[in-house]
């Protein structure tokens, strides 16, 4: 009894590590990142700011190079005067992934 239980044991061991390689080659989910052409479509947020440093950020939704949704996240907030956005400072508001430089 007890060297059948150590058979049964030793065969769902052998068999897991059997079928882990086989799917580990076999990937379902795995490449949909890869699949995608990331310039495409891609959201991020901006901080929209105006001259006395009071900011609201906005996030982007842009698609083929332009700008289909800037829609505001937060409220506003007053910064100090040497506050700058840490992201992305660019101007273009889609031409950050695709180098196109037209938004």
């Amino acid at each position: 009894m007890e060297k059948r239980m150590i058979l049964i044991v030793a065969s769902l061991i052998i068999l897991s590590f059997f079928f882990g390689f086989i799917f580990s080659k076999i990937s379902f989910t795995g490449r949909v990142v890869q699949e995608q052409e990331l310039g495409k479509s891609y959201t991020w947020t901006k901080a929209i700011c105006n001259s006395n440093n009071e900011c609201f950020d906005v996030k982007i939704v842009c698609e083929d190079g332009n700008a289909v949704s800037i829609v505001p996240v937060s409220r506003v907030v007053q910064h100090s005067s040497d506050w700058e956005d840490p992201r992305d400072d660019s101007e273009k508001l889609c031409s950050m992934l695709n180098g196109s430089g037209e938004s």
